[in-house]
């Protein structure tokens, strides 16, 4: 199989469609393929996404697809990302701004396979599990994505574009709960060595 995934719809597209209330943005890949409520028998995954990238027009997108749907899965995946085209962010800082995201979906088995950033895509696959458990609200982590090759390196990246995964869970779990239909969050935070090379996580 190829290492490269198609890239869906465009980013263009993707911004017209935003929630213009919040920097967090998702969609559920084609057709709702991987949808389902709370109500439905559904389970969720949260979270806060974000960039330590200064200036506007930033965009940054986290794709999953579902691995029971074996490898055609890839070609109906889901995301979940950050914009900056408006500053009702849930964190904005000097240094970092972000928001809170929750998505819920069908119970299962699913991989983060790839990032996208300013329209420029990952051309390596990587495999990140997680599970979605039916009435539970998994907290995956805080996403931040950085362009910077100093601190890349410091935390054991090859890359200077890269996404960091911090555990911030105390931290986003009321800003997750701020949310509509939000429920209360559990940490299991994603492991970032399984999403080499996009994704690192820094020493503590």
């Amino acid at each position: 199989m190829t290492s490269k995934f198609t890239l869906l719809m465009l980013v263009g597209v993707l911004v017209a469609s935003l929630d213009v209330q919040a920097g967090a943005f998702e969609d559920y890949g084609g057709f709702g393929k991987y949808k389902q409520s709370l109500a439905d028998g559904g389970g969720c995954i949260s979270g806060t996404v974000g960039t330590s990238v200064s200036g506007k027009n930033f965009n940054s997108i986290v794709y999953f697809a579902g691995t029971q749907y074996g490898e055609k899965a890839r070609f109906n995946k889901a995301y979940f990302g950050f914009t900056t085209l408006n500053k009702k962010h849930d964190i904005d800082t000097n240094s970092l701004r972000a928001s809170a995201f929750q998505m819920c979906l069908k119970p299962g088995n699913y991989d983060i396979i790839g990032i996208e950033a300013r329209g420029m895509e990952s051309t390596k696959e990587v495999r990140m599990p997680f599970t979605v458990e039916t009435g539970k609200n998994v907290y995956l982590g805080s996403l931040i994505f950085h362009y910077d090759a100093v601190k890349a390196l410091a935390c054991g990246s090859i890359n200077s574009q890269g996404v960091e995964i911090r555990d911030e869970f105390f931290r986003d779990t009321p800003l997750i709960l701020r949310l509509k239909g939000a429920i209360a969050p559990e940490s299991s935070v994603l492991d970032a060595a399984k999403g080499q090379p996009y994704f690192y996580r820094c020493p503590q």
